[in-house]
């Protein structure tokens, strides 16, 4: 397949957003060092301050008290781990993937695989959401699930695009044994 300037931008894109992904990942696990490490301090400064709040989508700064603080940050930091690693993995198969249609057929069997792999991380995101939401509200004991249709919607459609390919390449494969 001839070479793109789309194909490539969106390659390097992705590559990028791959990098920051890990980057994020890696912020992440320092973090998480740092508090593990400064755990009394950090507490103290929670607990103290009223200048520093808790605060993120489905958690009421309010419920959160030093008795439930550490286990809530150590919720979100497992969260923000695994979709970051989830997000790194996406990123790479949608890089590997353009960067191999410019010297393949977009229906090669890897493409395929990657295609498959990126539904099935979509669909993983909206799952790890809803997991960290109840574990925060088991944790804060106050429950908060905010969840779209849209989210569950994309992997699905991706996994539909992934069965379209694996058609496309059965067919490439046969008329290839036709020549």
């Amino acid at each position: 397949m001839r070479t793109s300037k789309l194909r490539n931008f969106t390659a390097v894109f992705a590559k990028v957003m791959e990098v920051i992904a890990w980057v994020g990942t890696g912020a992440i696990v320092l973090s998480g060092i740092v508090i593990v490490a400064l755990k009394d301090q950090v507490l103290k400064a929670y607990t103290e301050t009223n200048n520093f709040q808790l605060t993120t989508t489905g958690i009421n700064p309010g419920t959160i008290d030093e008795n439930t603080f550490l286990p809530a940050v150590a919720a979100l930091l497992i969260y923000g781990l695994v979709v970051g690693v989830l997000l790194a993995i996406m990123f790479r198969n949608v890089n590997l993937i353009f960067k191999t249609t410019n010297t393949a057929s977009p229906f090669d069997v890897s493409n395929v695989s990657r295609i498959k792999n990126i539904g099935f991380i979509a669909l993983a995101l909206p799952v790890c959401k809803i997991i960290a939401n109840i574990v925060l509200g088991f944790i804060s004991k106050d429950f908060t699930i905010g969840i779209e249709a849209s989210e569950f919607l994309f992997g699905l459609i991706i996994l539909c695009l992934a069965q379209y390919f694996a058609y496309g390449a059965s067919l490439e494969k046969d008329v290839e044994g036709l020549l």
